[in-house]
């Protein structure tokens, strides 16, 4: 079987043999990437997007790489001459693209009529009413602070201007689909209101090495928050900081960990972090008296990731939205108790009191009692770790998810013979 993938990004594996500078996103995409490698059946391309201004083409391995210029004006797309010339060369039974909301993925279906399967990401649609985090635009407008009025401006032209377009264009990709894989009961039911027609394939996401660990974890911090993500508002990072307010009250060195880049360390010169979503959360954290309690960790690779992770308390998923986040999997793995808003496929990957412990996204009140009860009950802690793991170690098994990948593949196939 020769199958081509089409991705987002340059896997940080083969990027320097490109010239490419790594990214820590994406992982599970290199992680089922090396799954299929191993398939001496199998032989598998990849065409990647990056900043290269000519395509380029090298055989690493088992897997063929092709490297062509990000097109589109926010670099979501592919041009048909670049797309065209890796089908042409590597000669694909199928293709697979990564990501319904990616243009890349709507002129794949436009240019190649042959067998096809899109992986759903998230779904734009389903994410749109959550898009502002709760954050009313009439309360950013009402506040008298003129970088809070304009953040309320940005977040609506980002919404009007970015956000819709990219809608759009996930809603056509969706509705030309005949084959569709995803992960959780909330994705299956946005594809489905957008194309009741195409058939979908369960398949789970494999982690990233780093998060497959053995054995309980010897050590951790008392009372400390792990957050993967507080890149934009619908990550929810402003509810666990108001949820933080109450629960310093009873542990005063409470400490949140986020991963990403700090609001309070950039140069004068980054406008995002004068007047975005991460002015609001510095404004916050310096409004609620949590300077000390908080610490912003930066981009961290794999390892970084895990071994962080592995010395929280707690990891806390405060999203207003969400398909099957990685980081709730990866806390699952390795041992870490959980904290999840009930929010899109979160259920499907844990069980409320069984897994972890979940709230109403938008309840910082109940977050902070979740949260507390961990803190104050080993027992507890224990338990739900131990159930945790056993799920994660199911729902993220390499080779069954491989399998499913391939059977899926297998019958996508078969039905286009079946139909000629």
């Amino acid at each position: 079987m020769r199958a081509l993938w089409i991705i987002q990004i340059t896997l940080p594996s083969v990027a320097d043999a490109f010239g490419q500078a790594g990214t820590v996103f994406g992982g599970w995409t290199g992680a089922m990437i090396e799954q299929l490698a191993e398939l001496p059946d199998m032989d598998l391309g990849v065409i990647m997007k990056g900043t290269a201004a000519t395509p380029a083409k090298q055989r690493i391995g088992n897997v063929t790489y092709y490297l062509v210029p990000a097109a589109g004006r926010d670099g979501f797309d592919i041009d048909d001459r670049h797309l065209r010339w890796a089908i042409e060369d590597f000669g694909p039974d199928i293709l697979h693209a990564e990501g319904a909301e990616f243009a890349h993925t709507r002129t794949m279906m436009r240019v190649w009529q042959g067998p096809a399967l899109v992986s759903l990401q998230g779904i734009l649609s389903g994410y749109e009413p959550y898009e502002y985090g709760g954050l009313t635009l009439d309360t950013l407008l009402g506040s008298g602070c003129p970088r809070l009025m304009l953040l309320a401006v940005i977040l609506f032209l980002k919404k009007r201007f970015l956000f819709r377009p990219r809608l759009a264009a996930e809603r056509e990709t969706i509705a030309m689909a005949g084959a569709l894989s995803g992960r959780t009961l909330w994705d299956r039911a946005h594809a489905y209101a957008i194309n009741p027609h195409a058939k979908y394939f369960p398949c789970n996401r494999i982690l990233r090495k780093a998060f497959y660990a053995t054995g309980p974890r010897e050590s951790f911090e008392p009372h400390s928050l792990f957050i993967g993500n507080s890149a934009g508002p619908r990550k929810g990072a402003h509810f666990a900081l108001r949820a933080a307010t109450l629960l310093k009250r009873d542990y005063p060195k409470l400490k949140l960990y986020f991963a990403g880049d700090s609001p309070f360390d950039h140069a004068r010169g980054d406008w995002k972090m004068c007047v975005g979503y991460p002015y609001y959360l510095r404004h916050l954290i310096t409004e609620l008296d949590l300077r000390e309690n908080v610490e912003f960790l930066g981009a961290l690779d794999p390892t970084a990731m895990a071994g962080r992770m592995r010395l929280a308390h707690v990891y806390l998923l405060p999203s207003l939205i969400e398909n099957s986040p990685n980081t709730l999997g990866e806390a699952m793995m390795l041992g870490v108790p959980v904290v999840s808003a009930y929010a899109g496929g979160a259920p499907d990957m844990a069980r409320d009191e069984v897994d972890a412990l979940f709230y109403r996204p938008n309840d910082p009140q109940m977050l902070a009692f979740q949260v507390k009860r961990l803190f104050d009950d080993p027992a507890l802690c224990a338990r739900l770790t131990q159930s945790a793991h056993a799920r994660a170690c199911t729902t993220h098994d390499p080779q069954r998810n491989r399998d499913l990948l391939i059977a899926a593949y297998r019958t996508i196939l078969a039905d286009r013979v079946a139909a000629a």
